[in-house]
């Protein structure tokens, strides 16, 4: 074979007064310089090209890894939720069982067999409790409305004894204890204690009277709504007024012997709609 002996002449001058160099570069010597330069540039390339390549792969692991850890968050939110509302709707089902039992109303929903239950639709089954706990709330405050209301009631009805003492007249028709013979009626029961002991309301109640009345002597008259007024005789002194509200059990007075009586005693009346009606049908004799 015949030696190539081709070459290129490369002339440098450093500076404008430098005398001229002159490089001779054999043929196969840049041929080679181009050569290894051409793979550097495409070394390069690839390398630019792995590295961008790497970073979109962390880019995209980042942003997977974002929404995973979203995704964590949203199900431990919807499970503290999901427990949140098993346990209120526990509670307001306890609450309504109660209220509904004291009160004496019937129940139109029994959620007891819901509680507890799971499935795989997480959201499906939040939405049903969410439901349910609704409806339970809303027959709740019925419940509550009504038992409220027969609060009002059974503390607005006469119950107990006003006085504690002995019980000398009852309820009807009794001897006439001034002499002279005969019967009258009595619309109420005497109780005999002591003179100045306290008499108590025995129900929640506006006072609508209170001052000297006849026979009465001394006496307080409470409206209890719902028809029913309570009156107390004899009183020796009066410590409420008329248009205050009484609760059960305030004192309203002290026993005494004024109007038409002959010992100190309290007379105590329950009156329906205005007509007597007997007092011990609201006493309990225990009490």
């Amino acid at each position: 074979m015949k030696e190539d002996k081709r070459f290129y002449t490369f002339v440098f001058a450093p500076t404008a007064s430098s005398p001229l160099r002159k490089f001779n570069v054999p043929h196969k010597v840049l041929q080679a310089i181009l050569g290894f330069a051409i793979v550097g540039m495409l070394t390069v390339v690839y390398g630019a090209y792995r590295l961008t390549q790497h970073a979109y792969v962390v880019a995209k692991l980042n942003i997977l890894e974002h929404k995973n850890r979203e995704l964590r968050e949203k199900n431990q939110e919807a499970e503290s939720k999901y427990d949140q509302l098993q346990n209120r709707l526990a509670a307001l089902d306890t609450t309504q069982r109660k209220l509904a039992e004291v009160s004496g109303v019937s129940r139109t929903a029994d959620v007891s067999k819901d509680i507890g239950r799971g499935g795989p639709d997480g959201e499906a089954d939040i939405s049903g409790i969410e439901q349910t706990t609704a409806a339970l709330e809303s027959e709740l405050r019925n419940i509550k409305d009504v038992f409220d209301r027969n609060q009002v009631k059974l503390s607005s009805t006469p119950n107990g004894w006003p006085v504690r003492g002995y019980i000398t007249d009852g309820f009807g028709n009794r001897r006439n204890p001034f002499g002279g013979g005969g019967y009258e009626s009595h619309a109420g029961l005497d109780i005999a204690t002591n003179h100045g002991t306290a008499i108590e309301a025995t129900a929640d109640g506006l006072v609508i009277f209170a001052g000297a009345h006849g026979g009465y002597g001394n006496i307080v008259v409470i409206d209890h709504g719902y028809g029913v007024t309570t009156r107390y005789g004899h009183m020796s002194k009066i410590d409420v007024q008329v248009g205050q509200h009484v609760t059960r059990g305030k004192m309203i007075g002290a026993v005494g012997s004024t109007g038409r009586s002959t010992a100190p005693h309290c007379h105590y009346e329950v009156r329906l709609h205005d007509r007597p009606v007997n007092p011990l049908n609201y006493i309990s004799i225990n009490k």
